[in-house]
Formats: structure tokens, C-alpha cells, sequence
């Protein structure tokens, strides 16, 4: 039986996403639910919108937990027109409707600039690798052909955003012995996971891995977020939608948040 409070954290979530994709219709662009948890707390809207020939597009993350809605907006097209007035009209019509608290108290939105640079830096991942083949005079370059090239090329992204960036961290003791974290943000308190699709690492097993990474991670004492992206160049995972659904959300402590590119 579903208890009260799944049914009232659900009549919550259901009545933001409306206001939120009722909102971007009335400005004009188009918006569809992209991805939710089965928990009702996480949640991702596609927006798009044309301006002249420029297509605009962009990314609504919003979190519901302990009755608190955390929400951001970034853009995934090259130029960002009407994304900040979109998110402000969003704002204002969530306060309106009574899902934030006004302005000036302590449970009005919260927009967290970290987590806003790295998602981006994840989502556009495969836009670097196809932008880094296209040398001057075709000159070598770094190919990405497993996930250590990934690794290596997304640490030097990082590098550009981050100050404290911790490859190769190991986590406290789990089932027996300690393993390696690809990359520790120390200040932000994440860790960011990679996962290379192919043949040999489809789906299924690359669920299985990150389940285990959840668990494992739960116990460093520097994550509070996990981040796990699955490039996915080949497109050998069948529902990518799907994997980043089942697995996004809020596990125990920790958030998290996969993301499979390009898609």
C-alpha cells in the first residue's frame, strides 16, 4: 500500500513538473519531461525553442527532497537566448503557485553553480571529443578508445573549472577492500565516475558496475554526489533514458545523477 507520504511527495512533484512545463509553453518553447526517478525526487525537462535559424536548447534539473526543491536551467546548444528569462518566469510562477517559498526566505530557490559547470561539462563531453578530430592540417591528436582516453581527456576539462581535482582517490575499506575513484572534487564534495559503452560493456553491465559504485561510495567521507558519465559513442546502449532513470536519484546519503552521451 502506498503510504501518505510517497502519495503527497508525488501530488507535489506532479504539480511542479506542470507548472514548469506549463510555463515554458507560455513562453513560447517546447518542453517535454525527459527523465524522473521512481522515488518522485529527481527530474530532468528538455526545453527548445527557435530563435530566427538558431535552434536553443537547454536542461531543467530540479531536486525534490524534505520538502525542498532545488532547480537549475542550463543550455546544451551553442548560443543560450532566452534561458535566463525562461528560468526567471519558471521561478516566479513556482513561487506564484506556492511550490517555493518567497523571496528573501530561507526556502526560496537555490541555484548551485558547481553542479550547473558540471553537468554541463558531462553533457557536452562528446561535443570536445568531436571538436579535438578536427586539427589543423589533420594533426595528431588524442583518440578516445577506452575509458582511460576518456579519463584522461575529462580531467583535463576539469582542470579548467575545478581547483582541487583528485584523480585516482581511493575509497575507505568496502566488502572487504578499498578501490580507486576515477575523479575526487574535494571542495564540491563529488566524485565523478566514467564508464566506456562497447561491445563488451553494454547496458546491463554497466548497471551492475555503477550499482556497486553507489553502494562503495556511500562510505568516502568526501562524496555527498556522484556523478557517472557512460560515453557511449558506438550508441550500444539500447535506452539510455532508461539506465540514466533507474540509477538517478537519491541513494541513502548521496546524490546522484548519470548521464549517458551522446544521446
Amino acid at each position: 500500500m502506498t503510504s501518505v507520504h510517497t502519495q503527497t511527495q508525488k501530488k507535489k512533484y506532479r504539480g511542479i513538473v506542470k507548472t514548469m512545463l506549463a510555463t515554458c509553453k507560455a513562453k513560447g518553447w517546447d518542453a517535454h519531461l525527459e527523465a524522473e526517478d521512481k522515488d518522485y525526487q529527481v527530474g530532468t525537462i528538455h526545453v527548445s525553442k527557435s530563435f530566427g535559424l538558431e535552434e536553443v536548447s537547454g536542461v531543467i534539473e530540479f531536486t525534490l527532497a524534505a520538502g525542498q526543491l532545488k532547480y537549475s536551467i542550463q543550455k546544451t546548444s551553442f548560443h543560450g537566448y532566452g534561458i535566463d528569462a525562461l528560468l526567471t518566469a519558471i521561478s516566479t510562477k513556482l513561487e506564484n503557485d506556492g511550490w517555493t517559498a518567497p523571496k528573501g526566505k530561507k526556502e526560496s530557490k537555490v541555484v548551485e553553480v558547481p553542479s550547473e559547470i558540471l553537468l554541463t561539462v558531462l553533457r557536452n563531453f562528446d561535443r570536445v571529443v568531436r571538436q579535438i578530430k578536427r586539427r589543423y592540417d589533420n594533426r595528431t591528436t588524442i583518440e578516445i578508445k577506452d575509458e582511460y582516453d576518456v579519463q584522461d581527456l575529462l580531467h583535463a576539462i576539469l582542470r579548467a573549472f575545478f581547483s582541487d581535482v583528485r584523480p585516482e582517490e581511493y575509497t575507505p575499506s568496502y566488502a572487504g577492500g578499498s578501490s580507486r575513484v576515477d575523479f575526487l572534487l574535494k571542495k564540491e564534495k563529488a566524485i565523478v565516475e566514467t564508464k566506456f559503452a562497447s561491445q563488451k560493456l553494454k547496458e546491463k553491465e554497466i548497471g551492475n558496475q555503477l550499482i556497486i559504485d553507489i553502494k562503495k561510495y556511500q562510505t568516502h567521507p568526501d562524496c555527498q554526489n556522484l556523478y557517472c558519465l557512460v560515453y557511449d559513442p558506438d550508441g550500444v546502449i539500447r535506452n539510455p533514458v532508461g539506465l540514466e532513470t533507474d540509477l538517478s536519484g537519491m541513494h541513502d546519503k548521496i546524490g546522484v545523477k548519470v548521464l549517458v552521451v551522446p544521446q
